[in-house]
């Protein structure tokens, strides 16, 4: 699997990574994240070029480090992350949500499926 994010209003682009999967791709729809040592749940969703969304997924991929680890990536312009408590819809310029090209999660624990 290749991920590349271009340069976009939803996030910084990023050079092309590639992984090797090692599951299906399943979406979701929140993750967990530590803020502030406290954990708080995120939505997430992916963003299709022209600032469209689309479903976030997920899929098992090798790490060199651990053996294995979590992609959690959307479309051609990344993922949209806000609070859960946040209930304002998916929009590119509310500055309670923001964007990121994928994240990596050591563990399945804090992902949420769909």
């Amino acid at each position: 699997m290749r991920i590349e994010v271009e340069e976009n209003p939803n996030c910084g682009g990023t050079d092309e990574f590639q992984y090797r999967e090692l599951g299906n791709v399943r979406p979701i729809k929140a993750i967990r994240a530590l803020e502030r040592e406290k954990t708080v749940v995120l939505e997430v969703v992916g963003v299709a070029k022209g600032g469209a969304w689309e479903d976030a997924r997920c899929v098992k991929v090798a790490d060199s480090g651990a053996g294995f680890a979590f992609l959690i990536f959307g479309g051609p312009w990344g993922l949209r992350l806000k609070p859960e408590w946040h209930k304002a819809p998916w929009d590119l310029s509310d500055p309670k949500q923001w964007g990121e090209p994928f994240k990596i999660y050591g563990s399945e624990d804090d992902i949420i499926y769909e």
